[in-house]
C-alpha cells in the first residue's frame, strides 16, 4: 500500500478531479494554473521562497501520479545568489510625479540596494561619463538620465546603460527616464549592487525632478538554495532511453509585500502541460515503450540556471535522450505553435508536421532557428536534440502582472496535448 502525502500548500490545495480520457480538458488544468498564479505563491520567485512553494506542489503531484524519481522527493538542489525585495518599496518624487511605486510607470531594477530617505535629484551631464569625473559631486544624490532624448544607437545611451550593471560613479542611485518601460527582468538581481536604480516613464513627470523619497527594503542572498523537480515514467521496452518534457516553474516573483507577477502563460501553463502529460502516460494502458522524464526547472528567468545545472549533473546519460521538448508559454495557441529549433532538427519537426497535417490538430506549426531563449538550449549545447514549443495568440502582457489565467485563451492547449501524445506514440513499437 502506498502512503499518500497531503497535497496542501499552506492553506491551499489542488482540487483532485477525476481524470477522464480527455484529461487535458478537465478542470484540473485550470486549477493548476490558478493555484500557481495565486498570491500565496508570491510569483514563484525567490522573495518569500515562492519557488519552494511551487516546487512542493509539483513534487506532491509527481508523488500522487506515482512517478519514479532519482531522489525520494524528486528534488535536485542547487544554489545561486539573488537580490530580493520583501519589505517596503515606496518611491515618490513629490508634486511633479503623478504615479506611485510598483506601477506601470515605474520599475525598481532587480539589483537595487536597500535605501531609505529623501535625496536630491540632479540631472546627468556629459562630463559624468569621463574617466576623470570627480564623483564626490554626486555623492548621496540620485542622478536622473533622460533616455528619451538619446537615440537607440547613441553611444552615450550605451554608456549610461552600462552604469546600471557595473558601477554608480559614487551616486546614491540613478533614475532612468524612458518613453515606456520594457519587461521586468530579474536577471541582473544575481549581481550585488551598492546603489539603487529606478526606471521611470516620461509621462508620469510634469516637471523637473528635484527630490526622491524612497524606502526600499532589499536583501542580497548569497547561495540561495533552490531546486529542480524531476520525475519519470519507466519505459516498457527501453527503460534507459528517454524522451524529456521540460517546463520552468519559476517566474519573476514579488516586489515588496503587494506587487507580484502571476506568470500564467509564462509558465504556469507549461507546468500544467507536463503534469497533464505525466498523468496520461502514467496510466497502465498508456505506458510508453521508452522512458519519459518530466523536468520542472527553477532559475529559467535568471539565466537558464536550472536546466544548465541539470545537464551538468544529469542522473541519466544525455546520450540516451531521444529529444528534449521544452514547453514554455503554453497559454494560447489559437494561432498555432512555434517550434524553436525546428529548422535545425528537421526530421523531428517534420514528424510533428505530418501528424498535424493528418489530424488537423492546430492551426499551424512553424519551425524557427535555434535560439538560447529557454530551457531547451543547455540540452542542445550538450549535444541533445532539443526544441522549444510556444503558443501563438493573445494573452496578457509579457512579464507583467496582467499575465493571469483570466487573460489566457488556452485556445490551442488541448490539441497540442494530443499532438505531443501522438508524437510519443509514433515511437512506440507496434
Amino acid at each position: 500500500m502506498t502512503k499518500l502525502r497531503p497535497l496542501l500548500i499552506g492553506m491551499f490545495a489542488l482540487p483532485i478531479f477525476a481524470f477522464t480520457s480527455s484529461a487535458q480538458d478537465s478542470l484540473y488544468i485550470r486549477s493548476v494554473i490558478e493555484t500557481l498564479t495565486s498570491p500565496a505563491f508570491h510569483g514563484r520567485g525567490y522573495a518569500f521562497k515562492g519557488d519552494s512553494i511551487a516546487a512542493n506542489l509539483i513534487s506532491n503531484e509527481f508523488f500522487r501520479l506515482n512517478l519514479k524519481g532519482w531522489t525520494k522527493d524528486y528534488y535536485q538542489f542547487y544554489n545561486f545568489s539573488i537580490n530580493v525585495f520583501e519589505g517596503n518599496t515606496k518611491v515618490d518624487f513629490g508634486e511633479n510625479y503623478s504615479s506611485s511605486s510598483s506601477s506601470d510607470a515605474l520599475q525598481i531594477v532587480a539589483n537595487s540596494a536597500a535605501v531609505k530617505g529623501t535625496f536630491e535629484v540632479i540631472y546627468s551631464k556629459k562630463n559624468m561619463l569621463k574617466k576623470n569625473f570627480n564623483s564626490s559631486k554626486i555623492t548621496n544624490k540620485f542622478v536622473a538620465v533622460d533616455m528619451v532624448k538619446l537615440a537607440p544607437d547613441d553611444k552615450k545611451k550605451k554608456q549610461w546603460n552600462s552604469l546600471v550593471y557595473n558601477h554608480s560613479l559614487g551616486a546614491k542611485g540613478f533614475i532612468f527616464i524612458h518613453e515606456k518601460l520594457g519587461a521586468y527582468s530579474p536577471l541582473i538581481g544575481c549581481v550585488k549592487s551598492p546603489y539603487t536604480n529606478v526606471f521611470l516613464i516620461k509621462d508620469s513627470i510634469s516637471g523637473t525632478l528635484k527630490n526622491i523619497s524612497i524606502d526600499l527594503d532589499a536583501r542580497f542572498i548569497e547561495n540561495y538554495q533552490t531546486k529542480n523537480v524531476c520525475g519519470y515514467i519507466e519505459g516498457k521496452l527501453y527503460p534507459d532511453t528517454f524522451f524529456v518534457f521540460g517546463a520552468h516553474y519559476d517566474h519573476l516573483g514579488k516586489i515588496g509585500t503587494e506587487y507580484y507577477f502571476p506568470g500564467a502563460n509564462d509558465n504556469a501553463a507549461g507546468v500544467a502541460m507536463i503534469l497533464d502529460l505525466a498523468h496520461y502516460f502514467s496510466q497502465p494502458e498508456n505506458k510508453p515503450d521508452y522512458s519519459i522524464a518530466f523536468l520542472a526547472f527553477s532559475g529559467e528567468e535568471i539565466g537558464l540556471l536550472g536546466s544548465s545545472y541539470f545537464v551538468e549533473n544529469a542522473p541519466i546519460s544525455l546520450e540516451n535522450i531521444k529529444i528534449m521538448l521544452n514547453l514554455d508559454v503554453m497559454g494560447t495557441g489559437e494561432d498555432g505553435f512555434t517550434f524553436v529549433g525546428g529548422e535545425v532538427f528537421t526530421t523531428e519537426f517534420d514528424a510533428f508536421a505530418a501528424i498535424n497535417t493528418e489530424k488537423n490538430y492546430v492551426k499551424k506549426i512553424v519551425p524557427r532557428e535555434l535560439a538560447p531563449n529557454s530551457d531547451h538550449y543547455p540540452f542542445y549545447q550538450k549535444g541533445c536534440k532539443a526544441m522549444f514549443i510556444y503558443g501563438m495568440g493573445k494573452s496578457g502582457k509579457y512579464h507583467n502582472p496582467s499575465d493571469t489565467l483570466e487573460n489566457l485563451s488556452l485556445g490551442g492547449y488541448t490539441n497540442l496535448f494530443r499532438l505531443l501524445v501522438d508524437y510519443i506514440n509514433l515511437h512506440n513499437i507496434k
